[in-house]
């Protein structure tokens, strides 16, 4: 349950990071900034690929031969 919360928190800053591309994008913000926004949103996407590999498959626990 840990990990659901926790990858619900970075999707939540995911939405938050492309909303705020599209705000400097229509307001013709400098192309840095925008890159910087972008990186900021890659690390939160490769930071949701982390807490989802590192959760253990449920699935596979569950009919795991003990």
């Amino acid at each position: 349950m840990r990990y659901k919360n926790n990858v619900l928190d970075k999707l939540q800053a995911t939405d938050t990071a492309i909303n705020r591309i599209k705000i400097q994008v229509n307001r013709n913000v400098s192309q840095d900034e925008i890159l910087e926004s972008i990186d900021s949103l890659k690390e939160t996407l490769e930071q949701i690929r982390e807490i989802i590999s590192v959760e253990p498959d449920e699935f596979d626990q569950q009919f795991r031969p003990q």
